[in-house]
């Protein structure tokens, strides 16, 4: 296998950052399921106390869920067993000690074997020096592996598409975006589209809705979930009185059980938040992942949301899907 070369990998590759070209050679289509990852680690360190940092990093759990899920499908060998076989895997963490280091290092390469496909190394000169490094680059390992994974959704989702959301995102809006094909159901409000499936089980939904901003802070989880609510309540009621989407909140303090963090996308400064929503007065309720930025142009917020419904499913890849579906608001 050839040797990665970067000694440090850059910042701008960490979560959030989308994006990185593929080569353009004849290469044979990378294989894998979603959210799939190859592990490859030396046998020595399985053994070791070091297998608990690692297992900190590729069992950790999706963010934002009900229930608790991994964020990989995880198929580990040991280095010795690494061949042809796995070389065209498109999601691989290689985890080896190497004596010719003066330090760790993390490696990133693109495309070697297979399309699409991302291959990251960490290694160390000792299992000292990877005891030290794996839990202090534990975060932004696992942001890599799972941009990547949603690039890759990415990728697919401009090749296939609802064209039915589109088109009435550019009449209300005047935006563009790619979500799943079989999402042909919309209701148009004011500055604001729904677009979703329809289904009983692995419901796929997206919203998309512009507001004026006098400068608040977006960031703010209260805020977020106050002007989110607002929204929701005017465009997405139940079938009876009384009932409209919500953010699931404390019971003691009312605060919502939201995470916001900042982060660039495509070069734009973005807000990403994860909370649960539910029917208020009613039984309904799932996972939603939001991006929000700041048009100080028009001095509007534009805000790009996809939630799911799916009781009796995981959840990980299908919020994953819908991720991928808000990175490609134009």
């Amino acid at each position: 296998m050839k040797k990665i070369m970067f000694v440090l990998l850059l910042s701008t590759l960490i979560a959030c950052s989308g994006g990185g070209g593929e080569k353009k050679t004849m290469m044979a289509p990378s294989k894998g399921l979603p959210s799939e990852l190859l592990l490859v680690v030396d046998e020595g360190l399985w053994q070791s106390d070091i297998k608990d940092s690692i297992n900190a990093i590729v069992e950790a759990q999706v963010p934002g869920l009900m229930s608790a899920e991994k964020m990989f499908r995880v198929t580990r060998i040991f280095s010795k067993g690494y061949s042809a076989t796995y070389t065209t895997f498109h999601t691989k963490l290689i985890v080896r000690l190497d004596k010719s280091l003066k330090q760790p290092m993390l490696g990133l390469s693109r495309n070697e074997y297979a399309v699409p496909q991302l291959q990251l190394l960490v290694a160390a000169p000792t299992k000292e020096a990877l005891r030290e490094f794996l839990p202090k680059n534990a975060e932004k390992i696992i942001d890599i592996l799972t941009d990547f994974q949603i690039e890759m959704r990415v990728a697919q989702l401009k090749k296939k598409f609802s064209k039915k959301v589109d088109d009435d995102l550019k009449a209300v809006l005047g935006m563009s975006i790619r979500v799943p094909d079989n999402m042909r159901a919309t209701k148009k409000g004011e500055n604001f589209l729904w677009g979703g499936t329809n289904l009983l089980e692995k419901d796929l939904n997206i919203v998309v809705y512009t507001y004026d901003w006098h400068g608040e802070n977006i960031a703010d989880a209260h805020y977020f979930a106050n002007k989110r609510d607002s929204v929701m309540e005017r465009n997405i009621p139940g079938d009876k009185e009384g009932q409209w989407m919500e953010t699931v909140r404390e019971k003691v303090n009312n605060s919502p059980l939201v995470t916001c963090k900042s982060c660039k996308l495509n070069g734009k400064q973005v807000v990403e938040s994860r909370g649960l929503w539910q029917m208020r007065n009613g039984a309904l309720g799932g996972p939603f992942v939001c991006l929000s930025r700041v048009d100080t142009t028009a001095n509007k917020v534009i805000v790009a949301e996809g939630f799911v419904y799916s009781p009796s499913t995981d959840k990980r890849d299908l919020i994953r899907q819908m991720e991928a579906a808000l990175r490609t608001l134009k």
